[in-house]
């Protein structure tokens, strides 16, 4: 398995100019295909109240959906412009598209069309009201989102050197087979398993899966008990310095998510690391 198509989510704001050179370096390494891809809003849906549409005068309405366009057209312009620009810079190939973004459907039916999505943490279209979390994204999509930080830098390095939060369960391999053409060519894997009642131990199944794929990794079992699984995580990728963080989603129902935080939803909202995730 390999990553032949990949998208990212762009805008013209700096973040996602990093974001943006993140994507084409990994495509560039894979020999990947990269589409480019911005979200648009429509103006009565964004900008006025449909009912309040009855009180203005045609010309008015005429006016600011002219305005509303344009800002929006410009805007998704200057991202296309530079996410060209970028991708040439990377010599890959790559292509363009403008996806609806008042709601999340046109994105999902597109992320489900490439092998990896990249993401911000939140998506929103110009001049709209509705945010597109990452973590939604990957539960409707079927397949693995790279999240990147807010405050990733263009020059950063993703998938050298990978930590994979392993945990046993379905989301936990999901996340790993998604991870794979990144894993088989990482410089260096760690596993940690976050045990505090000391009843997970090193995976001798799982260093023997990675074994007979000619892959060696270092298995991290921490039992620390004062801390939430969320803060042990952060507390390793910030002694290790990884620059890929691997991780299953929501592996609780969405309503205990909800109710009681969990560890997808820290780290997903607050990335610490560019993260793959998967559900």
């Amino acid at each position: 398995m390999t990553y032949q198509d990949m998208l990212v989510l762009v805008d013209d704001t700096p973040a996602s100019m990093a974001r943006a050179t993140i994507a084409t370096g990994l495509a560039a390494m894979l020999d990947a295909q990269i589409t480019g891809a911005a979200l648009k809003s429509t103006f009565l849906l964004n900008y006025v109240a449909a009912e309040a549409v009855t009180y203005l005068s045609p010309a008015l309405i005429d006016s600011l959906i002219k305005e509303h366009d344009q800002t929006v057209e410009r805007r998704c312009e200057d991202a296309r412009m530079a996410f060209e620009r970028i991708a040439a810079q990377s010599v890959v190939r790559s292509d363009w598209r403008v996806l609806e973004g008042d709601d999340d459907a046109e994105l999902v039916r597109c992320a489900r069309r490439h092998d990896l999505t990249v993401a911000p943490r939140l998506m929103k279209a110009p001049l709209g009201d509705r945010q597109i979390t990452a973590g939604d994204l990957a539960l409707k999509l079927g397949g693995p989102v790279l999240v990147v930080p807010d405050l990733a830098s263009a020059q950063s390095e993703v998938g050298r050197n990978i930590l994979v939060a392993w945990k046993g369960t379905r989301e936990s391999a999901r996340a790993l087979h998604d991870a794979w053409p990144l894993i088989t060519q990482a410089d260096s894997v760690r596993f940690l398993i976050v045990s505090p009642n000391g009843d997970e131990g090193p995976d001798g199944l799982l260093q023997r899966h990675l074994e007979h794929h000619g892959l060696t990794a270092d298995i991290v079992v921490d039992r620390s008990d004062d801390d939430a699984a969320a803060a042990i995580i952060r507390r390793h990728v910030a002694s290790l310095k990884p620059d890929l963080l691997v991780m299953g989603l929501y592996g609780r129902s969405r309503t205990s998510e909800r109710v009681f935080g969990g560890v997808s939803r820290d780290l997903v909202g607050d990335p610490p690391i560019p993260m793959l995730v998967s559900h």
